[in-house]
């Protein structure tokens, strides 16, 4: 038989999520405890349904811990993070089909931009 936690207890985790996610409303990123990776953030689900904040290549945070994610005001590091924010497009464009050009006075079959139908060619 499941059993329902108390009002305080979800009271308790709304204004911890909120205190963190003021934390990070100045745009820091968040780096988890001593590390030199500094990674992106993104609202994450936690507990009681609330949103924290977490990084958002979604590496695991010591257990729920979150004492151990902190702000950090340092660039991301962290290179999961940066492919999933990154939207500079690739260096060159990718060819979907092989390009063909038709020489100008000759007609390509089943090209209707290039059938003649003037008698010529």
């Amino acid at each position: 038989m499941a059993t329902e936690e108390p009002p305080e207890l979800y009271e308790a985790l709304a204004v911890f999520a909120a205190s963190a996610r003021s934390a990070y409303a100045d745009g820091s990123n968040l780096r988890v405890r001593s590390s030199g990776i500094v990674h992106a953030v993104v609202m994450t689900r936690w507990l009681g349904g609330e949103r924290m904040p977490g990084p958002a290549c979604m590496v695991g945070v010591s257990g729920w811990d979150p004492g151990a994610a902190h702000p950090d005001r340092g660039a991301v590091t962290c290179r999961r993070c940066l492919k999933l924010t990154t939207s500079e497009p690739g260096d060159e464009q990718l060819e979907l089909f092989p390009v063909t050009t038709a020489e100008p006075d000759r007609a390509v079959p089943g090209r209707a931009d290039t059938d003649r139908t003037d008698g010529a060619g």
